[in-house]
């Protein structure tokens, strides 16, 4: 887990590695243990810098696989027994390693060193234990960071990534002030691409705990965080990414990360601003689902350019259906005018509509285009079964099926799918379409964008559904949507006059939807008279007042 972008090395050894007692030991160096308040148990007596053949073996036998030849059968006694010793050895070797990070050597030296380690580690759980025997490790590792040379930080970071991993060991490496390093790191202007990578790794697995999640939120390091999705390398912009998505999975972080500008920073890579990869789009978009989970984060989405759209599920669009003979309209149900050609077949005249729309061949509004364009592209992915469909993927085939699950979809992709879902026959697809169409409805471009795809006509025809959750969803999109002067006629125009009326004298209405029925109802028959209605009642009028008001009997 999150290995990758590492320094490749063979983990095969052509010889066994031998015992590293006193004699086979590099002049100048001994293992003691350490007897002070130091955190550091490993310590040279002559600190005076080596770059000794034994130096260049030693790195080379610790980047092996323990000390096994090829050819022997592990499964053996006697392989058994020499793995033992071989384990032995290692450890003798990684003490002398470990040692060389410290201060005072050859810095080429330390180099070798911490790269053997890096690489040593990447074989798995096991050798990353065996390091962890010595206290020091993590220490001297974070100390690395430090370094000039690029090399040595980034295989200190990548050796701390890999640390990390490991769950127990994600406090060692906090303690250690790997953050705080990192942090300082982090605003080197010349850091190349890799040692950012596997520093902003490091994060992301320490960001595994939710309290190493809030230290990292609430630092420095947030900003610069969000500004790596500007990197010019895609590695750092993914790497970033992951991070992002983390942190933003606890609700207690949304409105520090919102305040340092995530939210725009990760919508351009959902709305095809600019190229980019398939993983920062996914990463992108965990994160700014799960700061939609706030209703405040979830407004500043919409007003980035996206919606939130429910995923019913693929079994859902098998009832759309395109009307064999078609003439090219506009979603709101308005007509071209005809020719002599005939409609063609299987809905082909609005898909051609739809595709040569931006051609300037019609003098149309903008939102009419938009709306054109959505539908075409939203019915074309019905047709072909590709509509819940992402990079070969079925959007929501992880999560159970009781979760409610949704996707984010540039705004007019978005509005064209939700009023597409409510053709469809499915009671409860349809009823979350509704309700996430009032709930997008927060202001007069998204009221107008709804109605000119058509989303009005349909929610007027549901407002008699024989499912009640229908009709409840139905009614709260309309009354969002009534609260522009524009759309309240429109409403009128349907004829929703005479069934909000009736829904009100059904006795069994639910108090919340009937409260939203009267006021679609004032909204369509005289807007003034609303705040008449309100201001001369004390108390909430009950239907048959408000009826009475507006010459219902």
């Amino acid at each position: 887990m999150l290995l990758a972008n590492s320094p490749t090395t063979s983990h095969n050894l052509t010889c066994k590695l031998p015992l590293l007692t006193q004699q086979h030991r590099p002049k100048g160096l001994f293992l003691e243990d350490n007897k002070s308040t130091s955190s550091f148990p490993i310590r040279h007596r002559n600190p005076k810098p080596f770059r000794s053949t034994a130096h260049r073996l030693l790195v080379t036998r610790v980047c092996s696989d323990g000390g096994t030849p090829q050819h022997l059968d592990t499964s053996s006694t006697d392989a058994r027994s020499l793995d033992r010793k071989s384990s032995r050895s290692n450890g003798g070797s990684l003490a002398l390693l470990i040692q060389m990070l410290e201060q005072g050597n050859d810095p080429l030296d330390t180099e070798e060193a911490v790269i053997a380690l890096w690489k040593y580690s990447q074989a798995g759980k096991q050798q990353v234990d065996e390091l962890l025997q010595f206290d020091g490790c993590i220490s001297l590792t974070v100390n690395l960071l430090r370094s000039d040379s690029s090399s040595t930080c980034e295989a200190a970071a990548g050796l701390l990534r890999i640390i990390s991993a490991v769950n127990h060991y994600r406090n060692l490496v906090v303690e250690s002030g790997a953050i705080d390093e990192i942090s300082s790191l982090l605003r080197r202007p010349s850091l190349t691409a890799e040692v950012k990578e596997q520093m902003i790794c490091t994060l992301r697995n320490l960001s595994m705990d939710e309290k190493h999640r809030m230290n990292i939120s609430n630092s420095d390091l947030l900003p610069m965080l969000i500004n790596s999705l500007d990197d010019e390398e895609l590695k750092v912009q993914e790497a970033a990414g992951c991070l992002l998505a983390c942190l933003a999975s606890s609700l207690s972080n949304h409105q520090v990360m919102v305040e340092a500008g995530v939210i725009p920073k990760l919508a351009k890579f959902l709305k095809g601003d600019a190229e980019t990869s398939k993983e920062i789009r996914k990463e992108a978009k965990q994160a700014l689902l799960e700061l939609a989970k706030d209703e405040h984060c979830r407004i500043l989405i919409i007003e980035e350019g996206l919606v939130l759209v429910p995923i019913v599920g693929t079994d859902a669009y098998k009832s759309f259906k395109v009307a064999s003979h078609s003439w090219p309209s506009l979603p709101d149900g308005t007509e071209f005018e005809r020719g002599t050609s005939t409609p063609s077949r299987y809905g082909a005249s609005e898909l051609l509509l739809g595709l040569n729309i931006h051609d300037k061949i019609f003098d149309l509004e903008e939102a009419k285009v938009n709306a054109i364009v959505g539908r075409t592209q939203e019915q074309f992915l019905a047709r072909i079964g590709a509509i819940e469909m992402e990079d070969g993927n079925i959007l929501g085939s992880e999560s159970s099926a009781s979760e409610q699950n949704n996707t984010l979809l540039p705004w007019v992709n978005g509005v064209a799918r939700l009023v597409l879902i409510l053709g469809l026959e499915d009671p409860s697809a349809v009823s979350r379409a509704a309700w996430s169409i009032g709930d997008l409805s927060i202001n007069e471009h998204m009221r107008m964008s709804f109605m000119v795809a058509g989303a009005v006509k349909s929610l007027v025809q549901l407002l008699d559904h024989n499912n009640e959750n229908v009709r409840s969803a139905v009614t709260h999109a309309l009354w969002r949507l009534s609260l522009s002067v524009n759309v309240s006629r429109i409403i009128g125009e349907e004829d929703a006059v005479d069934q909000l009326v009736n829904a009100l004298k059904n006795r069994q209405l639910p108090e919340e939807v009937m409260k939203k029925t009267m006021d679609i109802l004032a909204r369509v028959l005289d807007p003034g008279k609303e705040m008449e209605v309100k201001l001369s009642t004390t108390s909430s009028p009950t239907p048959m007042e408000f009826l009475s008001k507006f010459g219902f009997q």
